[in-house]
């Protein structure tokens, strides 16, 4: 294998910690999607990407179909909540619709030609996850994709209501995870798969620092918080290529700069994936190997509703 010459094929592991209810996740999804289509197509060396989804549930103490999309984006993206708030989906409780981050979430849905559909009803994602990772042990990986894709979609284009069982049930039908309504309804009134999704949902937090969604880690390394362009994504990718290649012939990683048209992406070298995966650079930390693309201009997330320890900026869209 030459200095320059990446293992053929190279592959690319993705975990990716989302959550169905959040808009950014689903704007994620898009910009990955199209970044994995033209790089697979475009780049020299063969590759394989595979993609593993995370459950992190923003409304953990929400029921179903307990509030519009709407609000509680309002409710996300206001001043943090004091702890004497009962539910995110309490109208009492809720600020006035935040029409910055409606009209951000807008604008960057244009990209992806789509049309964001905020009237909704939602609530509380774990059966959703429950779901997710049925599906990842059923259906194929390119299959895992389209569902993902109608999941979100259902969600933020159609208004439907993905914490309620009934259109759970029906869009697991449409995938081909269940053959019947009531197959699905009977599987979901079950918890199969629930005490999974619990313990992903602290694992994610207490062992990765997940604090916000989406973020991503590509081949156990690469650490990506909030969601990135396809145009980010991609120099990643080329990057990657470039210093596994470099590794492999005893060379090291530099810090380097990938620019794109909407805004400037530093990928650092860090000793450890820090305590919190977030759109800024990570405090350095103890210890082992690590790599963190430190957040664009253009980035998002949703962080997690009542979570201690950050301060009211954390429930604000993160723009950089």
């Amino acid at each position: 294998m030459s200095p320059t010459t990446p293992p053929n094929p190279f592959h690319f592991k993705i975990t990716i910690y989302t959550d169905t209810v959040c808009p950014f996740s689903y704007l994620g999804h898009l910009s990955l999607s199209r970044a994995i289509t033209t790089f697979s197509s475009s780049s020299p060396h063969p590759c394989v990407f595979s993609l593993t989804y995370h459950p992190y549930i923003l409304y953990p103490t929400s029921l179903p179909s307990s509030g519009k999309l709407g609000e509680a984006l309002s409710y996300i993206y206001s001043s943090r909540p004091s702890s004497s708030r009962p539910s995110p989906f309490s109208p009492t409780e809720l600020t006035p619709l935040t029409g910055g981050i409606i009209s951000h979430l807008t604008t960057l849905a244009k990209t992806y030609n789509i049309t964001l559909n905020f009237s909704g009803l939602t609530g509380n994602s774990r059966d959703s996850h429950r779901l997710i990772l049925l599906a990842q042990s059923r259906l194929s990986a390119s299959k895992m994709q389209g569902f993902m894709t109608t999941l979100y979609k259902s969600n933020f284009e159609l208004g439907l209501d993905i914490s309620n069982r009934e259109t759970l049930a029906k869009l697991g039908v449409d995938a081909g995870i269940w053959t019947t309504q009531q197959q699905g309804m009977d599987w979901l009134r079950s918890d199969e798969l629930g005490t999974e999704v619990d313990e992903l949902c602290e694992r994610a937090k207490r062992e990765v620092g997940v604090r916000a969604v989406p973020s991503y880690v590509v081949n156990d390394r690469w650490v990506v918080g909030g969601m990135q362009t396809q145009e980010v994504w991609e120099g990643l990718f080329t990057r990657i290529i470039a210093t596994t290649a470099q590794e492999a012939t005893g060379g090291e990683t530099a810090t380097a700069t990938t620019a794109t048209t909407t805004a400037t992406t530093t990928i650092t070298t860090k000793k450890k994936m820090g305590s919190d995966i977030r759109n800024k650079k990570l405090e350095e930390k103890d210890g082992k190997g690590g790599e963190m693309v430190v957040g664009m201009k253009d980035g998002g997330n949703c962080r997690v509703v009542g979570d201690e320890g950050h301060t009211s900026r954390d429930h604000d869209c993160t723009i950089r």
